[in-house]
């Protein structure tokens, strides 16, 4: 597959207009929750909504978040907000709320999407989109390739979710989650830039002690996609130069991903028994 650069300026113009649960396409969908200011709670790396249940639905329906906590986590998220905000609590904004739990990586892109979302920090209070990357940045040294990654497919139509479950990073559905099941697992891999000369490549995720990616892992992984029918894909984050300061979102222009898809070779399939 081709080489491309992931560019935080271009979030929006980059969204596939697919379909997606009401029969809307994303775009459609995007512009509704650029017209709603969300305030987003951050607490020990997680990201926390509380919103009434329209809200939600129009979350869920561009597959960002989930539903976490019940009502009681709810109350308590809308509280802490009410508190970071200096505003008076109202009935009308602790009742009848649903708690939605954010992956870093859906925090920061809804944030570039839409434009209009707010971080309250536990200890800080309301922070920018930029202390919130550097706070994520902070607290994992593999969060810049994941958001990377994650803000390449979902630019390209794709819904990335968590490939725990398969040994991988990511996971790709082709339409929302509630709708089909995953079809590509994922593993990102980052490389050195093209002046390094190092032959290192190393894995976002735990495979080896070193961080580095052994094939034998790879082709392990690579079996359990086949028996659940799922392709493998590496992607490949490469910065373009040195000297790239990831404390910014800034730093997405100066990186470039590519991908490779894994396939097995069977030699009783690729020779003439005849």
């Amino acid at each position: 597959m081709g080489r491309s650069s992931a560019s935080a300026c271009n979030t929006v113009k980059k969204c596939n207009s697919q379909k997606i649960l009401s029969g809307r396409t994303s775009l459609q969908t995007l512009a509704e929750l650029c017209s709603l200011p969300l305030s987003v709670y951050v607490c020990e790396g997680s990201f926390w909504i509380a919103v009434h249940e329209q809200v939600a639905a129009t979350l869920r329906e561009y597959a960002l978040g989930s539903s976490d906590g019940g009502p009681l986590t709810a109350v308590h998220t809308a509280n802490k907000l009410i508190r970071l905000t200096g505003t008076s609590p109202t009935s009308s904004q602790t009742d009848a709320l649903v708690s939605l739990r954010l992956s870093p990586e859906e925090a920061i892109f809804l944030a570039l999407a839409a434009g209009n979302v707010h971080f309250y920090h536990v200890t800080t209070g309301l922070r920018s989109l930029e202390d919130t990357w550097h706070s994520c940045v902070s607290g994992s040294s593999s969060f810049v390739h994941k958001y990377i990654a994650y803000h390449h497919y979902r630019s390209k139509g794709w819904i990335p979710r968590s490939g725990l479950q398969y040994g991988t990073d990511l996971v790709l559905y082709e339409e929302h989650p509630s709708l089909v099941h995953s079809t590509m697992c994922v593993i990102i891999v980052a490389t050195a830039p093209p002046a390094s000369h190092t032959d290192q490549i190393s894995s976002s995720t735990s495979h080896g002690t070193d961080g580095a990616l052994p094939w034998h892992d790879v082709e392990g992984i690579n079996r359990l996609c086949i028996r659940v029918g799922k392709k493998l894909v590496l992607l490949y984050v490469q910065p373009q130069r040195q000297d790239v300061d990831l404390t910014t979102p800034a730093c997405l222009d100066s990186f470039a991903v590519s991908e490779c898809m894994v396939d097995r070779w069977v030699p009783e399939a690729s020779i003439n028994l005849m």
